[in-house]
Formats: structure tokens, sequence, C-alpha cells
């Protein structure tokens, strides 16, 4: 099998390097001025496995780099999976690189409600596109304070009992659920992951405004009473997905109240090894014209159904004062 992995991130070298183990020749996409440093190789640490843990990378070396359309149409790709963020999906050369492509099959990751749309008019028939969910946690390591690691890397870990939901034709779908497993990256089938990614990622980013604005902690944000509204922005968001998508599953409107979340962090902090929050600051900053983007989505989308967006807009107004200032 032949993949292509547009984008070399630390979602980009995660599922290259497991469809490398699962025996795929894997090609990554890059602009041109990332060529020479991809080609370099990486390290990884993989925290599921006891010597990441330890410390030890894992070196990821042996595939491809290709930075234009043409040298895309010159080969044959089975699968081309694109792990950049939203943002980035602007512009002419998705739809250049998605005719490059053949008929390979295309895997979404993106997490917008206009996501698929952008797709789809970039020429990827219904056909061909699969879309999924990214359930791990990848970062630049270390983190600020992390000892851990004799060297830089990127570190990543896959939460127990949630691996990464597909959903599209079922035969591209299994095909690449199939070569994602078959290198250990756990994956499932899923009826409907644009939909059922809609609303947790509605809770996400007003929270992820909040606790911004709150220095990146959760103590930080409830002092300074952006939790609450974070989750009153979560609340209208949730309502917005609702509006375009239909009901909401079942629980998603607890996950809107700050009590929840901040039980579940404290919850989690013994469990997932790595600092949560340095974590959260640490990418989510990276990848903050995305976080901007999805909110103001909401906020466009609220106003033309009619919607309240009071909260929503309060956030943005507050973020774009605290990036400015």
């Amino acid at each position: 099998m032949n993949v292509l992995v547009v984008g070399a991130g630390s979602v980009g070298q995660v599922f290259a390097r497991h469809y490398q183990r699962g025996g795929a020749a894997v090609t990554f996409f890059v602009r041109e001025k990332y060529k020479t440093e991809v080609e370099r190789g990486f390290d990884l640490y993989p925290l599921n496995e006891r010597r990441a843990r330890r410390g030890e990378a894992v070196r990821f070396y042996g595939f491809e780099v290709v930075t234009r359309p043409d040298e895309v149409a010159a080969r044959r790709f089975d699968q081309v999976m694109f792990t950049v963020a939203s943002p980035a999906l602007r512009g002419p050369w998705l739809p250049e690189l998605v005719a490059a492509a053949g008929d390979a099959t295309i895997v979404a990751l993106q997490p917008g409600l206009d996501d698929r749309g952008r797709y789809l008019e970039a020429g990827a028939a219904e056909e061909r596109l699969v879309q999924g969910l990214i359930s791990l946690i990848s970062y630049h390591a270390p983190l600020p304070g992390e000892t851990r690691f004799a060297t830089p890397g990127m570190a990543y870990w896959f939460p127990p009992l949630a691996p990464s939901p597909f959903s599209g034709p079922a035969g591209r779908r299994d095909a690449v659920i199939a070569a994602l497993r078959k290198g250990g990256l756990p994956a499932k089938k899923h009826r409907d992951v644009p939909r059922t990614a809609g609303f947790p990622t509605a809770v996400m980013m007003p929270y992820l405004v909040a606790l911004e604005l709150g220095g990146w902690t959760v103590k930080g944000a409830a002092r300074a009473d952006k939790l609450a509204l974070g989750g009153r922005g979560a609340r209208e968001a949730i309502e917005v997905v609702r509006a375009l998508l239909g009901r909401p599953p079942f629980g998603t409107g607890l996950l809107a109240r700050p009590a929840i979340l901040r039980a579940g962090v404290f919850l989690a902090r013994p469990l997932i090894p790595l600092p949560l929050e340095v974590y959260l600051q640490e990418h989510f900053t990276k990848v903050g014209d995305q976080t901007r983007e999805l909110l103001d989505g909401y906020i466009a989308k609220g106003k033309a159904a009619g919607l309240p967006t009071a909260a929503l807009e309060q956030l943005a107004a507050e973020l774009a004062t605290a990036r400015t200032s």
C-alpha cells in the first residue's frame, strides 16, 4: 500500500509511523521550506510503549518527501491522509492535490463543520472521502517542566478504550482502518464521524478559549469567571450544531457544565502520562487559528439561524483583545 500523508506535524508523524509499521510505503507532502527537515527523520516517544516512558526515543525514517502536486500525480497512492489544521485547507493547493491524487481514498481528519464541504468543493467525490476523528494526544516534547526525554521529539499517547473512529464508503473506510490497525494504531468503524465530532468539538472550543483567557489553568479560568463563560458558550455552540446536524448524542449537555469539566480534569490528571494543562497550552496555542475559525463559525451560523450567541461573541472579543495585548 502506498500512502501520502499531508503534513508532518504532531498528528502526521504519528499516523505515518503506524502506516509504515503496518507495511505501507509512506510519503509526506509538505511545503518546500520543510522538506530538508522532514527528510532527516523524526524521534518519537510512543508513551503507550515502555521504552518511551523511560525516555528512549524511537527513530522514524525510511519514507519519501514531496512538495508539489505534480510529484504526487507522477506516483500512485492508495490513500491520502490530510493531517493539517482546518485553516490550512484554504487556497488553490487543495484542489490541485486532490486532482493529483487520482482515485486515491481521501482521508480527512479536520473537525470543523465546513471541512467536509471544502473537500467536496476541491473535487473529492463522496465515494472517495473517508472522515476520521483524532483521539490521540500528540505533542512536541519536552513540554516546559518535563525532564524525562533525553532529546527533543514527538511524544504521543493513545487513551485506552478510545480508538480513532472513521466513517465513509465501507470499502475505503475499512481499508483505512485495516492499514492503521495493522500498524498498531487503534481505529474503529463509525456510522457518521462528522455528526458525532461536531458536538464534542462545539463543547471543546469555547472551553479552550476560556482556559486561554484564564492563563491555561482550570483554576485560573474559574477564578476569572471565564470557565462559566466557556460553559455558556459551549451550550450556545451545541444549539448551533443541533440546528445543523440534529439531536446531539446522549449526555452532550452535561459536558457543557463547568463542574463536570473541573471534575474530569481532576480525575484525568493521574491517568494521563503528561502534564495536561501544559499540553493544552502548548498544543492549542500552535493551532490557535483553528480554534478562532471554529468559534467564528459557530457565531456566524448561530446568527444566521436566529440563535443566541452572546457568550460566544464575548469569548471571541476577549480572545482577540488578549492576543493583541
